[in-house]
């Protein structure tokens, strides 16, 4: 598994760098199609890998489902927390590249001065789940959930919170 960048990028390097994500990817997926090996990206809104518009295209590009893979991370997504809508965001995304989705990261994060962002306890920041665990119940009750940025004093809760999802 692997995001396609590491650097905060601005939204017109994100589209410069978009052409040297897509030949990376074609190479390293020769390789896996080669010894049939799964390749999971994961989409971030600051990555050349940015947007919906973008996996998607990318999975075209790709066309072939069996070794091309996604992990999902709605922190990573979730450019617009104060004005997106969530619920419809989550679904946009799962109704459209949700066969793909092997992996789920799971974390959540508050705002602080500055836009400065917080790692919180699962549930207690601004990140809805509700709609991405009813997705998972009804398509794939057995999905790997992985947390990030774990503070072990709440773990016990953290817990608990992905069992529910």
């Amino acid at each position: 598994g692997t995001e396609t960048a590491y650097p905060r990028l601005s939204r017109e390097e994100r589209a410069a760098w978009c052409p040297y994500m897509m030949d990376s990817l074609m190479r390293v997926m020769e390789e896996a199609q080669r010894i049939d090996m799964k390749l999971a990206i994961e989409p971030v809104y600051w990555h050349p890998l940015a947007d919906l518009e973008t996996t998607l295209k990318t999975i075209r590009m790709v066309d072939d489902p069996a070794h091309l893979r996604l992990i999902f991370d709605a922190s990573n997504l979730l450019e617009f927390p104060e004005t997106t809508d969530q619920d419809a965001y989550w679904n946009q995304w799962l109704a459209s590249v949700g066969t793909y989705i092997d992996v789920m990261h799971i974390k959540d994060y508050s705002l602080g001065k500055d836009c400065a962002y917080q790692p919180k306890q699962l549930g207690k920041g601004i990140l809805r789940y509700e709609e991405i665990s009813r997705w998972l119940h009804k398509n794939k009750p057995d999905m790997y959930l992985l947390r990030e940025e774990m503070n072990p004093a709440s773990a016990g809760a953290d817990i608990a919170f992905m069992r529910r999802m």
